[in-house]
């Protein structure tokens, strides 16, 4: 295979519709040809008055242009268009190609190359199935839909995924969504949500939608939080929701866990179910002990508890020990012990007897 010289003014790009831009490559790209020079070359065939049709690397044609170089190392290939396009998706496997890139290469094919969908599988290597199914998904987008994704600004799953069940039932809604979506310039994430939203909702809402969905996201997350207590802070807020789901939680486990930790359970789960329950219980018992500091710190006179911050014999304030996160307190030895019958006590003879001599609030 002779690798030659062509010039880029006489390229022909008619197939470059093809693949989509993505600028995040295409810029490594630029970066490396910058550098480096072009390694791998293109892939032309012979056209009409002395130019060059271009099968395979127009991101690389792209960025050489850029550059301002005159010249890229291209390999003649000595056959059909359409039989060079297939040649070259079977020499990358496919693995460079999305399924729109699928989809519109077997629509060249199929439409533009006249081949039956037989031979336009049997050219890509794949089944009548799967070709067709990929023929669905470029027909069944509308064209400012694939135009987006081409540019760039659409990602291919997003429409393939998201767009297209909506496509079917209204082009032109989704086509008017699509472009929304795009000014935006919302991730695959939000435009998963704005779809799935829009696929459910009732034709006011729908409409809503269609005018801002950027706003109708905003909405959504300020509504995920739930209802805000306007005389808390939004911290404080967050607390409140823990505990509440702390509280449900737990009310649904005294329901729940009866089932699931009957006598015909096997013993593999249950000993994991029970080992996660010893976790849990411990960590409830730290948050019992710093509620009941904090309780115990609010309580105390303001002179006592100046009185206490001034001891120099290494006792902490209970705002101190309070503050100590359970992965530290489970990382000190001999910090708690909780049996099995559901008693948590501090380890060490003396530590209850320290414990109630010591000022009320400090710990020892």
């Amino acid at each position: 295979m002779k690798i030659i010289e062509v010039n880029l003014a006489a390229l022909d790009v008619r197939y470059s519709g093809l693949r989509v831009k993505d600028q995040r490559q295409e810029a490594r790209l630029l970066a490396s040809l910058e550098v480096d020079g072009q390694k791998d070359p293109i892939l032309v065939i012979a056209g009409s008055e002395g130019r060059w049709v271009v099968v395979d690397g127009h991101k690389r044609v792209r960025a050489l242009l850029r550059l301002r170089r005159d010249v890229a190392k291209a390999v003649v290939l000595e056959m059909s268009p359409t039989e060079a396009l297939a040649m070259a998706y079977r020499a990358a496997s496919g693995l460079s190609y999305n399924a729109l890139e699928e989809g519109w290469l077997v629509y060249e094919l199929h439409r533009g190359g006249k081949w039956s969908l037989g031979k336009v599988a049997a050219a890509m290597g794949r089944s009548k199935s799967w070709v067709s199914r990929r023929l669905g998904l470029v027909e069944g987008l509308p064209d400012g839909v694939l135009e987006s994704v081409k540019r760039g600004d659409l990602g291919a799953w997003s429409a393939m995924k998201h767009l297209l069940p909506l496509a079917r039932a209204n082009a032109s809604t989704c086509e008017r969504l699509a472009g929304k979506i795009v000014s935006a310039g919302m991730s695959s994430r939000q435009v998963a949500l704005v779809c799935e939203h829009f696929a459910k909702s009732s034709a006011e809402i729908r409409e809503r939608i269609l005018e801002d969905p950027a706003r109708f996201l905003k909405a959504l997350e300020a509504a995920g939080k739930g209802p805000q207590d306007p005389a808390l802070s939004e911290a404080e807020n967050g607390a409140l929701k823990q505990l509440e789901l702390i509280g449900n939680v737990a009310l649904g486990l005294t329901r729940g866990l009866p089932r699931v930790l009957g006598y015909d359970v096997l013993e593999a789960a249950r000993a994991k179910l029970w080992s996660a329950w010893e976790r849990s219980r411990k960590r409830f018992y730290f948050l019992e002990e710093a509620m009941a500091e904090i309780k115990s710190a609010r309580e105390k006179k303001p002179e006592v508890e100046h009185a206490q911050s001034g001891n120099a014999d290494g006792c902490l304030d209970a705002a101190q020990a309070g503050s100590r996160q359970p992965q530290d307190r489970e990382g000190l030895e001999g910090w708690a012990q909780c049996g099995e019958g559901g008693d948590c006590q501090r380890a060490g003879a003396g530590a209850e007897t320290a414990r109630a001599a010591a000022p009320a609030g400090a710990i020892c």
